[in-house]
């Protein structure tokens, strides 16, 4: 029986988007918007060309369901773990152990404005340079912090004349330039304001590392009109059903006015993520979006 849901895959190619042409792939967005339902379906995708996955959370209390995919693997940074990681890997594992038993190693990592963003971003470049996985998907921190996260290194390059600190930074640099290394893939909702701050993200990231976005997704899409059976049977009457239907179809009609406003602004056609009523997304749903999602763009593989 054919997925008759909002947004059940269609024949048509509504976007080309290399999903795997490069090792990291960042998500960003405004908080809210849909960031991890975004990386969870593109983790989806991935795995089932046969690629090894690791999707890492850029903000505490993000949390991924439990999962039997041995191609797929989810990590979270935290700035005191990985500076321990990072005395560990350069002969330094003993003032680690004293770090990691005394508890500050968070402290430390914290004590220098731009240290914790450099570390995570150093662990990022690390994995890529490592055969940890065939592609990394950072979901990203919200858009205003990870705004400064980006702008991080350079400042820190700057400030510093010489030593680990410039090459760290210098090396995090080189991977924020080269879209081979790393893309971006900007997730928003329709409407007003995600909409204007996805723009105003994009505007700052080109004009400060030269980022650009590779995707636009656009989450929790309404169907553009409500079945006409359901209109028909509810015409003419003050029903709550009607009612519902009514705002439900001003809404869409609301929705595609900002769809429209993100694409022409930011130059990309919007991949659309329909709204799936239901209060936490399952596995299930996102084997779902990810069918949706790989029904309108062409997957290399």
């Amino acid at each position: 029986m054919p997925d008759t849901r909002p947004g059940a895959v269609k024949n048509s190619k509504e976007s080309v988007f290399d999903l795997f042409g490069q090792k990291v792939l960042v998500i960003v967005g405004k908080g809210g918007t849909g960031r991890t339902t975004v990386a969870r379906i593109l983790a989806e995708l991935g795995t089932r060309s046969g690629r090894k996955i690791l999707v890492i959370a850029g903000t505490s209390g993000t949390h991924f369901s439990d999962h039997e995919n041995p191609l797929l693997s989810f990590s979270s940074l935290e700035p005191g773990e990985v500076l321990i990681s990072y005395l560990n890997d350069h002969g330094l594992g003993q003032l680690g152990k004293r770090l990691s038993s005394t508890g500050i190693a968070s402290i430390i990592s914290t004590a220098i404005p731009g240290i914790a963003d450099l570390l995570v971003l150093a662990k990022i470049k690390q994995m890529e340079r490592s055969d940890a996985a065939d592609l990394i998907i950072f979901d990203a921190p919200a858009s205003g912090h990870f705004l400064r996260l980006i702008a991080t290194p350079k400042g820190l390059a700057d400030i510093a004349a010489a030593g680990p600190l410039q090459k760290q930074s210098r090396d995090v640099l080189d991977m924020l330039a080269d879209p081979k290394r790393l893309g971006v893939a900007l997730v928003t909702t329709a409407e007003e304001t995600p909409v204007k701050e996805s723009i105003e993200t994009m505007e700052k990231l080109s004009a400060q590392s030269g980022i650009k976005a590779r995707a636009l997704f656009v989450n929790s899409v309404l169907p553009s009109q409500i079945d006409d059976s359901a209109m028909a049977s509810a015409a003419n009457t003050d029903t709550p059903s009607h009612r519902a239907a009514q705002y439900t179809n001003a809404r869409a009609q609301s929705q595609r006015k900002f769809d429209q406003l993100a694409a022409e602004k930011l130059g990309l056609r919007p991949l659309e993520i329909p709204l799936v009523p239901t209060v936490e997304l399952g596995d299930s749903d996102i084997i779902y979006l990810a069918d949706v999602i790989k029904s309108r763009i062409r997957v290399r593989l």
